[in-house]
């Protein structure tokens, strides 16, 4: 279950909940006061990935190294000020 990160907008407090992540966020009551006016933070994670280590490889990573070569192959997303 993921840990979840919230602000009681009546105490002023952040706390951190223990929730599955089905559940309604907009349901959740502040662990200080019981009030119902907390806002979702939105937090940081860290995830684990399997593979080569970047301090063991010996060289730079290159094109090859990606399983999907054709994601370098796609446009190059245009800028919000040239449209």
């Amino acid at each position: 279950m993921p840990l979840y990160e919230y602000f009681c907008d009546d105490c002023q407090k952040e706390f951190t909940l223990l929730q599955p992540a089905s559940v309604n966020k907009e349901e959740t009551t502040c662990a200080e006061c019981g009030s119902d006016k907390v806002t979702h933070k939105f937090s940081t994670f860290t995830s684990k990935i399997q593979g080569v280590t970047p301090s063991s490889r010996k060289r730079p990573v290159t094109e090859d190294d990606y399983p999907n070569k054709d994601v370098f192959k796609l446009p190059i997303p245009r800028l919000r000020s040239d449209l």
